[in-house]
């Protein structure tokens, strides 16, 4: 479900992954060019393994933000919010539908 409050777009998929793997996957720069929105790419990484988030930042400003949270039976939920009005829904979703292709590549490949 993806959602717009104020000058926030929210988003939020399960997906059938651990959650560091949903993460690791997200944070990697080799899979960048197969989900993350072209918004994004020219933002710094802020990585925090430890809360499984990452932040996307240019000058200073928040620009976009990722947790997977752990839901049990090897699946996560995974959240995204960008900051900024150029994402409309439809792309955040299709962000999302993207990262999970990615991870599910991830898995296969072994």
């Amino acid at each position: 479900m993806v959602t717009r409050a104020d000058d926030e777009i929210r988003g939020t998929r399960t997906m059938q992954a651990e959650a560091d793997i949903v993460l690791n996957t997200a944070a990697d720069p080799s899979q960048e060019a197969a989900w993350l929105p072209d918004w994004l790419r020219d933002c710094e990484l802020d990585l925090n393994a430890d809360e499984r988030t990452l932040r996307w930042v240019r000058d200073d400003e928040p620009r976009g933000f990722l947790a997977a949270q752990p839901r049990g039976a090897g699946s996560s939920e995974v959240e995204m919010v960008t900051y900024q009005d150029v994402a409309g829904i439809d792309a955040v979703q299709a962000a999302l539908g993207a990262l999970e292709a990615a991870v599910a590549e991830k898995l296969t490949a072994g």
